[in-house]
């Protein structure tokens, strides 16, 4: 009797081993999925300047982003056009761009749209050689702008109708560049005038450059910076969008909130010192930031009119057609 119980002790054994090893595997299994699964998305955005977007970086800095399961990776550009065509490309995932260039992008064929708003107004300041007073001076001179197509070229061409000229015949636009490259352009005098953003307007301002039209007091609704996503990307990853979203409006509420945080960060990627421009683009940024990440109608519509005049497939077009606010918290 003893060694038929000794082998049926062994077998019971054996089959505990064997089961013990199956949870096991299946353990190791269920965390290798879990670890899967709580791998951050990594997203490739662009944008084209340091000021609007600020929500974005003191956002990852807090781990917002991160929070949502979101690598976000903040990518400089410079040129509006040049950005979409990275983002039709599929060389990124998002885009912190402008109206402007994107309904000429879509005119064209390229399946994008605003998912969200950034910045709701005309950020920029018109500043000129220290000889012109005023704007009908600027008859027969150059304004300097990022690159054509861009918003700057936009808001050049608006600046010249607000003075009365024909942005077509009485001015000439010229490509010069990133705002450093535009400073150095004014101080060479290969352009007469040239936009900056709320902080750089301010520092140009100090060298004696002169203020003709300063559009952030104009309070101009203007689809300035957008979120905007592929087509593709909206009906193949809308859980992601969604989690970059609500991260996002989290984002802009943050940057709101914890003013030396974003200064700090702002003084870093522009290479500011200026504590006063640094103030002033925080403070009229968060006015044009909307809280709940809504991009203004009222501003795309102002894209869209001005695009008629240059091209009239824009009547094609309304602001709801350009947008997808379905990933809005």
């Amino acid at each position: 009797m003893s060694r038929p119980q000794f082998g049926y002790v062994a077998k019971q054994m054996k089959l505990k081993l064997t089961t013990a090893v199956i949870l096991s595997l299946a353990a190791s299994i269920c965390i290798a999925s879990v670890a899967l699964a709580a791998e951050p998305t990594t997203i490739r955005i662009a944008h084209n300047g340091f000021s609007s977007e600020m929500p974005v970086y003191v956002g990852k800095d807090a781990g917002i982003f991160l929070k949502h399961g979101m690598n976000v990776e903040p990518i400089l550009i410079l040129g509006g056009a040049t950005t979409i065509q990275a983002l039709i490309g599929k060389s990124l995932d998002l885009l912190m761009g402008g109206a402007t260039p994107m309904l000429a992008a879509v005119m064209n064929g390229a399946q994008v749209k605003i998912i969200g708003g950034m910045n709701n107004r005309i950020p920029f300041t018109l500043l000129a050689q220290p000889e012109i007073k005023s704007g009908a001076q600027l008859k027969g001179k150059k304004i300097g702008i990022t690159r054509f197509g861009s918003n700057t070229d936009f808001i050049a061409r608006l600046a010249a109708q607000e003075f009365g000229l024909n942005p077509k015949s009485d001015i000439t636009i010229v490509q010069a560049g990133a705002p450093e490259s535009r400073l150095l352009a004014l101080k060479a005098r290969t352009v007469d005038a040239t936009l900056f953003n709320i902080e750089q307007a301010v520092v140009a301002r100090k060298m004696g450059y002169n203020v003709l039209l300063n559009f952030v007091e104009k309070e101009i609704d203007y689809t300035h910076i957008a979120i905007i996503a592929r087509e593709d990307t909206i009906k193949t990853q809308p859980d992601m969008l969604r989690r970059f979203m609500r991260a996002y409006v989290e984002s802009i509420r943050y940057f709101k909130t914890h003013k030396e945080e974003a200064l700090k960060k702002s003084q870093q990627l522009q290479r500011l010192a200026d504590r006063e421009a640094l103030e002033a683009g925080y403070v009229n940024n968060g006015k044009a930031m909307p809280d709940d990440g809504r991009p203004t109608v009222k501003g795309t519509q102002l894209v869209i009119d001005a695009a008629i005049l240059e091209d009239p497939r824009a009547k094609n077009y309304t602001p709801q057609q350009l947008m997808d606010l379905s990933f809005l918290p």
